[in-house]
């Protein structure tokens, strides 16, 4: 084996020039990501947010929360109708989606949602593997369980995907869009989703400048709308949700977000 002579001078040339190498490394590390490395989308703030909706004599209410948990996301949303419809029945719908942000972008983690009309009461919980890239859930007490695309997301995961495209400057302009895998119940749908214009709606806070997306699909002719306040985080300020066969125009009503809170309505 060949050894080196460890003089003095030789003992403080190998210090030197492992501390100039840690150094070097500790610059790389600090650089800024280039745009071929995988990133995780912006974080948004956390918020609860109402909105209300009127269709033929009844009204929807809904709010959405944001929360963020260490490294995970949740994003929930609760609605209920009130009007005649209600003389029928309960009419109820809520959705919760966790997620991951990462450095492989968006995953979902758990899907939930529970429906109740007069006629039924459909609830589906998932979770995903995504070492496996599957599904694994319930549709009521029906087991399914199917592979799905790297980055499958749900109605909430879409929602929130958007506010983050468009918060980075991904959808910058008309024409620009992203195209999306979405597990419905234990079916995939792809959906569109479009910078369509610039908009300036009125709400309770006043005039907002706002971005609308228009939401495609192969399998349907129906097009559903949201609008994205860039100001507010690119938060939607108005939205069409579709529930029991009926679009409802969603419009926002009353925002505080958590930390701070702040009331913008007051």
């Amino acid at each position: 084996m060949l050894k080196l002579p460890m003089n003095g001078a030789l003992c403080r040339a190998t210090r030197t020039s492992l501390l100039a190498a840690l150094f070097l490394l500790g610059q790389v590390l600090l650089l800024p990501a280039t745009a071929d490395d995988p990133q995780e989308g912006p974080r948004l703030p956390p918020f609860t947010a109402s909105y209300e909706a009127q269709a033929m004599g009844n009204t929807l209410n809904a709010r959405i929360t944001l929360n963020h948990e260490d490294v995970q996301t949740r994003m929930a949303m609760d609605a209920h109708v009130s009007g005649f419809l209600r003389i029928l029945g309960r009419f109820e719908l809520s959705r919760e989606a966790l997620m991951n942000a990462n450095d492989v972008g968006l995953q979902l983690v758990t899907s939930r949602s529970r429906e109740v009309t007069p006629r039924r009461e459909r609830k589906v919980e998932t979770r995903f593997d995504w070492e496996e890239d599957r599904a694994i859930g319930h549709v009521d007490n029906e087991r399914f369980e199917l592979e799905v695309p790297p980055h499958t997301l749900d109605f909430l995961g879409s929602l929130y995907f958007m506010m983050q495209r468009l918060e980075a400057g991904d959808l910058a302009g008309p024409g620009d869009g992203e195209t999306v895998q979405t597990l419905e119940r234990d079916r995939l749908r792809q959906y569109r989703f479009e910078y369509a214009d610039t908009e300036t709606i009125e709400s309770p806070m006043g005039r907002i400048e706002t971005v609308r997306v228009v939401r495609k699909s192969d399998d349907s002719d129906i097009e559903l709308s949201a609008w994205f306040a860039p100001d507010l985080s690119h938060l939607p300020v108005r939205f069409d949700y579709e529930a029991d066969g009926r679009v409802f125009e969603l419009k926002l009503t009353r925002l505080e977000w958590h930390d701070p809170i702040i009331d913008l309505t007051e």
